[in-house]
């Protein structure tokens, strides 16, 4: 597995910014992020545009990744 991390923007504010996700292949990783990033912006998915790829980083298993309804 792959952590990609992505830069993305919202049009129509101009907001900016990046979001990360581990996926087996980009695409994958890519169309997760993007229901991701629309859900934590609060907007349509046709109202957040992903773009390149900053980086890649393979993960290894003494990794400890901590998902948002486990903190709970």
């Amino acid at each position: 597995m792959t952590r990609f991390l992505f830069e993305y923007e919202v049009p129509s504010s101009g907001k900016k910014a990046t979001f990360s996700w581990i996926g087996k292949s980009e695409e994958e990783a890519r169309t997760a992020v993007h229901a991701k990033v629309a859900d934590f912006e609060f907007m349509e998915l046709t109202d957040i545009v992903i773009g390149k790829v900053l980086e890649a980083k393979e993960t290894t298993g003494n990794q400890y990744y901590e998902c948002e309804g486990c903190s709970a």
